[in-house]
């Protein structure tokens, strides 16, 4: 009974990978897809491997023994071409045309394959402690094993020379070492068939690729961790935009009070007129400046900004009907038909989708004088989105095959003057349908004058999950740095900078800002500022820091200009951890990295 102890192991390492994987959370890609079928063939292998040893042992060689025998070459043959699929995903995954055009090809001479092991030759062995099989089928069996382990190191090898220079070389390296792994359980086999390798080699491959190459919460981090970045890099950009502005618009009306302040008790006529002309052209100044944001608001409302935040959809309901029920005719009977299976809690733009259900409402009932105006909302949901369905009947006049095609047909871009109307909560059809579209939905209208009409609004919505320790774990295990300068070009060299480290890199135009996120308890790893900060300089700075928290012992960095290289050793002694030359900034820099991160 030696010979079951390998495969015995394998079941028990193979049933630890689907558990663990199938009970997490995972993106479903054609990564993940192929690598489910992968341990699902492992598994079913490396059990039926246990069974056959197990019969073997107990009752020799039964005629029923050689076509489990053919079973489970099908399976090893599968598991191979799964491994090989995943490969090629991985390796060609900007050439989906092709990936499927090999997929399919290997998949039909693998059936014929398959159908060929049941009318070839299988010899079974098992004796003296040796179980083995030979003959036509397991020859064949060799042979395409052979070509797919090719096949793969042929992609994994180009791969690894086409992202020779890029970090995505690592997730090569497994797959070259799986490989090999191959090679090594098919030398086994063919030296000492009596060590029955190939199950356990199958499983510890799955085991790896799991860890090192495709873990489905390694991809769902890197996807959240991205959303993160962005969603700083959003923050900064208005925390930035704001500091400049504000900066922008001080010293105009720090002028005009001065020359405020100077002509209360001036009598000189010249004198009063040059300090009008200053007050003039301070104004002037301010007003170019507020024409400038004003420019870039109605810009951003053109555009139709989306605001993403997590809603309570059957509140946004409740408020739409609230406010429809006070224009609704006596006659008229509100009905609402609201699924319970709707997820309560989505992620989108709760505001745009409360006008465009609202707009809806208000024209059902501005059209029905008798009869009904009906709400049903339906969901589908698959994974982590969520399909609204929103319907709204009435049974009002209906439209003209005219007005329905001048809606269907509206042009999705927004006019200027449907800019002056988004403030407000009623907008009219044609908005309500370019919103729609913004929004990523559409919707579908049925109308017959004297009728009624059916518009039905279909969206998809992310679902809010709930917050996974593990993902706290990891998503915020990187090293954070932050950079303050009131140099926009500085903050963008160094942030292409830190680019080429895998660190979470943020900037800000202001010491403030910083100071608030020390306060509210954010940690960072490595700070770095400009020594001639306004209005507060680096020294202030990072008084102000260890005010802010007790015990504040954040490296520090201070970037010096080359006029103030002389005096580098008194900023260590003022509490600086260390200083960045700004004219050698990409050595200093790398130099920073290596040393404190």
């Amino acid at each position: 009974m030696n010979n079951l102890y390998f495969p015995i192991c394998a079941v028990l390492i193979n049933i630890l990978i689907v558990v663990v994987f199938f009970s997490k959370k995972r993106i479903k890609s054609d990564e993940t897809k192929a690598y489910s079928l992968l341990i699902i063939v492992a598994l079913l292998e490396s059990v039926l491997a246990v069974v056959l040893v197990t019969l073997m042992n107990l009752f020799g060689i039964p005629n029923y023994i050689y076509n489990i025998h053919r079973v489970d070459y099908v399976l090893i043959l599968l598991w191979v071409w799964a491994l090989f699929n995943y490969v090629s995903i991985v390796s060609l995954n900007n050439n989906k045309k092709l990936r499927v055009m090999i997929q399919k090809t290997s998949m039909i001479i693998n059936i014929l394959i398959f159908i060929s092991f049941f009318f070839l030759k299988v010899n079974v062995i098992n004796q003296n402690g040796v179980i083995d099989t030979n003959g036509d089928a397991m020859n064949v069996l060799v042979m395409a094993l052979g070509i797919y382990v090719a096949l793969i190191l042929l992609l994994v090898f180009k791969s690894l020379i086409k992202n020779i220079k890029s970090s995505n070389n690592k997730k090569f390296i497994p797959l070259l070492f799986l490989a090999i792994l191959g090679i090594v359980a098919l030398v086994i086999r063919r030296v000492a068939p009596e060590v029955l390798m190939i199950s356990l080699m199958a499983a510890y491959a799955d085991l790896i690729m799991i860890f090192t190459i495709e873990n489905p919460d390694v991809k769902m981090i890197y996807e959240l961790n991205k959303n993160k970045k962005l969603l700083e890099s959003m923050s900064e950009e208005k925390s930035n935009f704001l500091f400049s502005m504000s900066q922008d618009t001080k010293k105009p009306i720090e002028n005009i009070l001065e020359v405020k302040k100077m002509l209360e008790n001036e009598k000189d006529l010249k004198t009063i007129d040059t300090g009008l002309k200053v007050i003039e052209n301070n104004a002037r100044g301010l007003k170019n400046i507020i024409n400038n944001v004003l420019d870039i608001s109605s810009i951003s409302s053109s555009k139709l900004v989306v605001s993403n935040e997590t809603y309570n959809i059957y509140s946004i309901l409740d408020t739409a009907l609230s406010s429809v029920k006070k224009k609704l005719d006596s006659k008229v009977n509100l009905r609402t038909n609201i699924s319970k299976n709707v997820p309560t809690e989505l992620y989108g733009d709760s505001i745009k989708l409360k006008q465009v259900i609202t707009s809806i409402l208000f024209n059902a009932a501005k059209y029905t004088k008798e009869g009904y105006v009906e709400l049903s909302v339906n969901e589908i949901v698959k994974y982590d989105v969520c399909r609204l369905i929103i319907e709204i009947e009435d049974s009002g006049k209906g439209m003209s095959v005219e007005k329905l095609n001048e809606l269907l047909k509206s042009n999705s871009d927004l006019e200027d003057t449907d800019l002056l109307k988004l403030n407000s909560l009623d907008v009219d059809l044609k908005l309500a349908f370019k919103i729609m579209k913004k929004l990523g939905g559409f919707i579908n209208i049925k109308s017959e004058e004297g009728k009624g009409s059916t518009f039905t609004i279909v969206l998809d919505q992310k679902i809010k999950q709930e917050k996974d320790p593990f993902f706290d774990k990891y998503i915020f295990n990187r090293k954070k740095i932050i950079a303050v300068s009131d140099n926009l070009q500085t903050l963008k060299d160094i942030n292409l900078l830190a680019n080429d480290y895998e660190v979470d890199f943020l900037t800000t135009m202001h010491g403030n800002d910083l100071v608030q996120r020390v306060k509210n308890g954010e940690v960072f790893d490595l700070i770095i500022l400009e020594d001639e900060l306004k209005p507060l300089s680096a020294l202030g700075l990072l008084g102000e820091l260890q005010e802010a928290k007790t015990g504040f012992n954040t490296p520090t960095i201070v970037m010096l200009n080359k006029n103030k290289e002389s005096i580098k050793e008194h900023y260590l002694d003022d509490g600086f951890s260390d200083y960045i030359r700004k004219e050698n900034l990409e050595e200093e820099f790398k130099r920073i990295i290596k040393k404190y991160i």
